[in-house]
């Protein structure tokens, strides 16, 4: 059956090294949505609960309460929260309307947005949220921002976190004014963690870096230092020995130079990985297997006799021959794939 396979060895490494940069483990928040970044929710949270992990973050609800026993503090970016949803799991708050939608007593973090104007609240409105959250007795946790351009050598980055330092200040001074504990406040993602030489936040929002890879478009030295999480396995349902000629898949897209063995293996379009159709060159297995098209959607063919064989162990590969990220590779794929941790 084919599995993902989650290195617990590499997955700790990468946490150590973002904790030998930002010099304090406690401020290391771990990003979970959607299913770990494919690699499994529950596989990935249990590790990070191991290594003490206490803050994270997930896509919605749905997640959050898969997870809530794990951690001291677990914040959903989207949705809403049932009136049920253990008090360790807090809101992300991004319109006024929202506010409308929580209960008393519940604990909710609000975007500001610093520039990347996709989600959060313009930080002149702030006094105005603040005022709103007070009145319907909500706990103010953390304020955050999302700098989008970690990745980039550009003086955007270094403007967006002078509005959230400028942010801050204001937070800071309407606590002691209107008399409510300040909240966290957290604005860097893994680039741009890893980019910061002081970190003055009071926790790093981690995610594509602890599954071992970055976005940066300029070098960063520690990235060398990253090793990728997850690896995707496919077991041989069958095999042929075929002549010159023959034609394999839909429409005999690809056809034998010279006799061989084809086998096919059990993972396809419908298990999330990507359509291979020839027409973006050749693609080969971790092994070097060369992976014939067309995927078919449960199953894809390939010149090899192996048992089993490793899909891909890096996401790099894949996501540059298919003009993407690591990102869309590893979230693609089925969360109904097998997890193991190795």
């Amino acid at each position: 059956m084919s599995e993902i396979l989650i290195n617990k060895k590499a997955f700790k490494n990468n946490l150590d090294t973002i904790v030998s940069h930002i010099k304090d483990k406690n401020k290391l928040g771990l990003v979970l949505k959607d299913n770990a970044y494919g690699h499994g929710l529950e596989q990935i949270a249990s590790l990070a609960s191991d290594y003490g992990i206490q803050s994270v973050f997930v896509k919605n609800e749905f997640e959050a309460l898969k997870i809530a026993h794990l951690f001291k503090h677990i914040t959903a970016f989207y949705g809403k929260l049932s009136p049920n949803a253990p008090k360790n799991i807090s809101l992300s708050i991004n319109t006024l309307q929202a506010l409308d939608h929580v209960e008393e007593n519940r604990s909710i973090e609000l975007e500001v947005n610093t520039g990347m104007n996709r989600n959060g609240i313009a930080r002149e409105k702030l006094a105005v949220f603040i005022e709103k959250i007070l009145s319907k007795k909500l706990n103010l946790f953390g304020i955050f921002t999302h700098n989008g351009y970690g990745d980039e050598k550009i003086a955007d980055f270094e403007e967006a976190q002078e509005i959230f330092a400028q942010t801050k200040e204001e937070v800071i001074y309407l606590s002691k004014k209107l008399g409510f504990p300040c909240p966290r406040f957290h604005s860097l993602a893994s680039s741009a963690t890893l980019r910061s030489e002081k970190i003055d936040d009071d926790l790093v929002r981690i995610g594509i870096a602890a599954y071992g890879y970055l976005g940066n478009t300029f070098e960063l030295p520690i990235a060398k230092n990253l090793k990728p999480v997850a690896s995707l396995w496919a077991d041989k349902i069958c095999e042929q020995t075929l002549p010159k000629g023959a034609k394999i898949g839909y429409g005999g897209k690809s056809i034998l130079q010279e006799s061989a063995t084809i086998s096919t293996y059990d993972i396809g379009y419908g298990d999330g990985f990507f359509r291979h159709n020839g027409n973006r060159g050749k693609l080969t297995t971790a092994g070097g297997y060369l992976i014939l098209p067309i995927t078919s959607m449960d199953c894809f063919s390939c010149i090899c006799t192996e048992e089993r064989i490793c899909v891909f162990d890096d996401a790099s590969d894949i996501a540059a021959m298919f003009d993407t990220i690591p990102y869309e590779v590893l979230t693609s794929l089925s969360p109904f794939l097998k997890r193991t941790i190795i």
